[in-house]
C-alpha cells in the first residue's frame, strides 16, 4: 500500500513572498506530475490549509483539507496528528517537529542575523525551532549551495543530509506583458532602474540610494516596486530625490516594468537564492547585483556586479548599460540563457524523487 503525501500548506493562509511562491510553485508542479500516474497507483496526496486561503490553487490530483485556523499552534499539534501516516511535506521553512515522516525545506539562515527585519521575538523562534527540524526531518532541503554550506555552519543540518532544490524562475514568463503601469507613471522605456524596495537592512537598499542621491547617476530614474516611501523613511533610509514608487504591481505589470528598464538592482548583503534577478532576466531585462550570498550562484557572469558598499561602483554599472548599447544587448542574451536553465518543472522533479525516496523509507 501506497503512503499518502500531505503537503502543509499554512503558507497559503499568508500573503505571497519570495518563500510563499516557491512553495507554491513545487505544490503545483507535483500536483501535474502526480496527475500523470494512472488513478490506480497514484498515491493520495493532500493539501492540508486554511479555509481562508484565497489563493491556493486549483489542483487536479491533490485533495484539499481544509481548516478553520492555521496558526503555530496547528501545525505543532494538529497536522502532524492529521499527517500521521503519510510523508508531510514542508516547504516554507517550518514543520511540526513530532512528525517522524517529514521533509521539511529551510530556505536561508536570515533569523541568524540582526539585520534580517524578523521581529526579536519571531527570529528566537526560528532559533530555536529550526535547528529542531533539521535533526527531525528525513530530509532537508534547500534552495542553493550557499545555503546548504550556511546550515551546516550554524549546526542546523549537515551538508551530506541536505538536498538543493534551485528555484525555477519560469513562472514570469506566464505573465501578460502589461505596460500599462509604465505608461501610468510616465516612464520612457530606458529611462529608469528598478529595484525592490525593503525595509530589511541585508536588502542594502542604502547603497543605490547613495548612488542615486550623489547625481553619479545621470538621467536615470530609480523606481522601487514593493515599499511604501513612508515604510523605508520609518526604517532610517533615505530615498534620493526623484524616486518613483510603483506600489505593488501584478506579475503582469511586473513583467511589462521590466521589459522596459534599462536593469534591475539587487544589492543584499546576502541571499539564499535570488530570485528576481532570474525573474528579470527572462523579460530581457539586465541586472546588476551586488556578489553576496547566493547571487553569483544564481546569476554566474550573466550580470553586471556592484560592492555592496561602494555606491560608485552602482552609479558605474548603471552608465555603462546606458551608454553602451552593444554591453547591454550581450547582457540580454546571457541573462535569458542564464535564467532558462531555472525552471520549475526540473526542481518539481527533483521534489518528487526526494518524497519518493522519503516515503519509501518510510516504517
Amino acid at each position: 500500500m501506497v503512503r499518502p503525501i500531505y503537503f502543509n500548506g499554512k503558507f497559503y493562509s499568508g500573503g505571497l513572498n519570495g518563500v510563499h511562491r516557491v512553495a507554491d510553485r513545487l505544490i503545483r508542479e507535483c500536483d501535474r506530475m502526480l496527475a500523470l500516474i494512472p488513478p490506480e497507483r497514484r498515491p493520495k496526496a493532500y493539501l492540508m490549509t486554511s479555509e481562508k486561503a484565497t489563493w491556493a490553487p486549483q489542483l487536479e490530483a491533490i485533495e484539499r483539507r481544509d481548516y478553520a485556523r492555521t496558526n503555530q499552534l496547528w501545525e505543532q499539534v494538529v497536522l502532524p496528528f492529521a499527517a500521521r501516516d503519510g510523508t508531510l511535506v514542508n516547504l516554507a521553512n517550518l514543520a511540526p517537529i513530532a512528525h517522524r515522516n517529514k521533509i521539511t525545506m529551510i530556505h536561508d539562515v536570515q533569523f541568524l542575523f540582526a539585520d534580517c527585519g524578523y521581529p526579536a521575538r519571531q527570529r528566537l523562534g526560528y532559533r530555536w525551532l529550526t535547528p529542531l527540524l533539521g535533526r527531525s526531518s528525513k530530509a532537508t532541503l534547500t534552495v542553493s549551495e550557499f545555503s546548504r554550506r550556511m546550515l551546516q555552519q550554524f549546526s542546523i543540518a549537515s551538508a551530506g543530509r541536505t538536498i538543493v532544490i534551485a528555484n525555477g524562475a519560469d513562472h514570469i514568463l506566464d505573465a501578460r506583458e502589461d505596460h500599462g503601469l509604465r505608461e501610468k507613471l510616465d516612464l520612457e522605456p530606458l529611462s529608469y532602474v528598478v529595484m525592490f524596495g525593503s525595509v530589511k537592512a541585508y536588502k542594502n537598499n542604502a547603497t543605490p540610494f547613495s548612488a542615486f542621491a550623489s547625481g553619479a547617476t545621470g538621467p536615470t530614474r530609480l523606481v522601487i516596486v514593493g515599499a511604501r516611501r513612508e515604510d523605508l523613511v520609518a526604517a532610517g533610509l533615505a530615498p534620493p530625490p526623484g524616486t518613483i514608487f510603483a506600489g505593488r504591481p501584478s506579475d503582469d505589470e511586473l513583467r511589462g516594468l521590466l521589459a522596459g528598464a534599462l536593469a534591475i538592482l539587487f544589492s543584499s548583503r546576502t541571499e539564499g537564492f535570488g530570485l528576481p534577478p532570474l525573474e528579470a532576466m527572462l523579460c530581457g531585462c539586465p541586472v546588476i547585483a551586488s556578489p553576496a550570498g547566493a547571487i553569483p550562484e544564481a546569476c554566474g557572469d550573466a550580470v553586471l556586479y556592484a560592492g555592496t558598499e561602494r555606491a560608485s561602483e552602482w552609479s558605474e554599472a548603471i552608465n555603462l548599460l546606458r551608454t553602451d548599447p552593444q554591453l547591454r544587448a550581450g547582457k540580454i542574451a546571457q541573462g535569458r540563457a542564464r535564467a532558462a536553465r531555472f525552471t520549475w518543472s526540473e526542481a518539481g522533479a527533483r521534489l518528487m524523487n526526494v518524497i519518493q525516496q522519503v516515503a519509501g523509507e518510510a516504517k
